[in-house]
């Protein structure tokens, strides 16, 4: 045990020597080293191996912005309308068109729904299922109100029909409670929250 602990250091020195000779060398070297002097006198090159846009988990202002930002027709003159209409394309998609859906939820709102949607769409694109099963859904929006015991949140209640063959064949038509919330942006309301219960 105590030979290989004493071995350690010699290892890394050698492999140090083999690496610098092999031509191997840091790609970060050049935009973020310094210099610095060891004690015998030898300089030695510390780098940071995190490139500036990665360093402490963030991302550049301009992705970020480009994430965040809402298409220019999202935003609607009241919580109503940007509720009623996230509902309608909500509800109303084809196997063939329920990712592209989800993108479009997610340029028309921010937060908790946006990111939900993006998820959704990227589930979405790889189920095999309701592709070979022909799944679509058709629904409206049959309800919509301010809720009593929580403010800013809202109560939708919508009625859907969901088709196709196999599991998806026969569904009778259902009501659905989705609990919603709307954030006023410089454009105009938009969803932020949207919790379907049901």
């Amino acid at each position: 045990m105590r030979h290989r602990v004493a071995s350690l250091p010699v290892l890394s020195v050698l492999a140090a020597v083999a690496l610098t000779g092999c031509g191997i060398s840091d790609p970060y070297a050049g935009k973020h080293a310094s210099t610095s002097t060891s004690s015998s006198g030898a300089a030695a090159t510390v780098t940071n191996a995190d490139p500036t846009p990665e360093r402490g988990g963030t991302i550049p202002a301009g992705a970020r912005a480009a994430q965040s930002s809402i298409s220019t027709r999202a935003a609607q003159p009241t919580p109503q309308a940007a509720l009623q209409r996230y509902a309608r394309l909500y509800v109303n998609w084809t196997a063939a068109t329920v990712a592209a859906v989800q993108h479009e939820l997610a340029a028309m709102s921010e937060g908790q729904a946006r990111a939900q949607a993006l998820q959704a769409a990227a589930s979405y694109a790889r189920d095999q299922t309701l592709a070979q099963s022909g799944v679509a859904n058709s629904g409206q929006l049959v309800a919509i109100s301010p809720s009593i015991t929580t403010p800013g949140q809202w109560v939708l209640v919508t009625s859907e029909q969901t088709t196709g063959k196999g599991d998806y064949s026969g569904l009778p038509p259902t009501l659905h409670v989705i609990y919603g919330q709307v954030i006023r942006t410089s454009k105009g309301w938009v969803v932020s929250e949207w919790a379907p219960q049901n």
